[in-house]
């Protein structure tokens, strides 16, 4: 069966189906290259090419299909790529693209119904709650025994789950456990590859040549990872500030995947990275100024900032030849 047909049918076999309950006005088609200039459509196209893509850009990359079903006060929304759709039909037919859609809606239902914490054992109904925080571990360590994280140097990157999202208080979060971790009985690594993807759709990676662009910034300002970004060089002297979009623990951005790359890429050389808090870095290009002066004023900025904003104590080195990442040992 032909793409197009394929994608007919797909529609009259989702709004005809009485157990889900998705008429015309619930099924909405989201063609390749479609973009949009206000919300949730323009959302949708960002998160929706970060999450499938793994790339910042506001063309969809891709044809989707978004379904609503439930009642009002109750509604679930469940995303589907086509291509993926498409594929699972030719090896496995209509049976495999019907079950396929039935777990995602039952899962979305069953999360509105009984709320997520009576579903954290459950793998399937949490990965998209999923996202990274760095701490401090020196700070942390003791809590950090029962918490699933990753240490690099001085700094923990801490697994945590989305418990619920309120436009008024922002998010509410907690530490994963590593009873709860062991029960999903998943690969480590699928994890924290969904918990990353989950951190950067809602946290994109920027950087701000001037200071003063961090305070209510537009939302294209900085984007020095996307594939249209202006940003096409750094000048040696440059210090600029990454953070994210949201720039509360904007400093996860640094780890992650290509980010270090890009910014050796925009010097042209390697550099030097200072932590200024758990939201910002700012990075140094190598032969501009010494190690040591740098960790002085690091050292001086954590010493102004409250103890659970202060994320490491060291000045950090990415080598662009090795591309190695790493805390400096200096001594004093």
């Amino acid at each position: 069966m032909e793409y197009t047909e394929f994608c007919r049918q797909l529609k009259r076999l989702i709004t005809e189906n009485e157990d889900w309950n998705i008429n015309e006005e619930d099924y909405t088609f989201y063609p390749d290259g479609f973009t949009s200039e206000t919300d949730p459509d323009l959302t949708f196209v960002r998160d929706t090419n970060m999450r499938y893509r793994k790339m910042e850009s506001d063309v969809l990359q891709g044809d989707y299909i978004v379904l609503e079903t439930g009642p009002d006060e109750l509604r679930s929304v469940c995303r589907f790529s086509l291509d993926y759709l498409y594929d699972e039909f030719q090896e496995g037919g209509w049976e495999a693209v019907t079950d396929i859609v039935d777990n995602n809606i039952s899962i979305a239902q069953k999360i509105n119904q009984s709320g997520i914490i009576s579903h954290m054992e459950e793998y399937e109904y949490i990965k998209e709650r999923l996202i990274i925080r760095p701490l401090n571990y020196t700070d942390n360590k003791n809590e950090l025994q029962k918490c699933i994280y990753k240490q690099i140097g001085d700094i923990a990157l801490v697994l945590y789950l989305i418990v619920s999202e309120n436009t008024d208080i922002g998010l509410n979060t907690m530490k994963v456990k590593k009873e709860i971790f062991e029960k999903w009985g998943q690969q480590p690594d699928e994890i924290w590859e969904a918990a990353f993807i989950n951190t950067q759709i809602s946290a994109l990676p920027r950087m701000y040549i001037n200071p003063m662009d961090t305070y209510k910034p537009p939302y294209h300002k900085g984007a020095f990872m996307a594939f249209n970004s202006d940003i096409k060089t750094l000048g040696r002297m440059a210090v600029p500030c990454i953070t994210s979009t949201k720039q509360t623990n904007g400093a996860i951005v640094m780890f992650y995947p290509g980010v270090k790359e890009r910014i050796a890429e925009l010097y042209n050389d390697s550099y030097y990275v200072a932590f200024t808090s758990v939201h910002d870095i700012r990075t140094h290009c190598k032969g501009t100024t010494t190690p040591h002066s740098i960790l002085q004023n690091v050292k001086h900025i954590n010493s102004t900032f409250p103890k659970d904003e202060v994320l490491s104590r060291n000045v950090w080195f990415y080598d662009k030849d090795k591309k190695t990442f790493e805390p400096l040992s200096l001594i004093e």
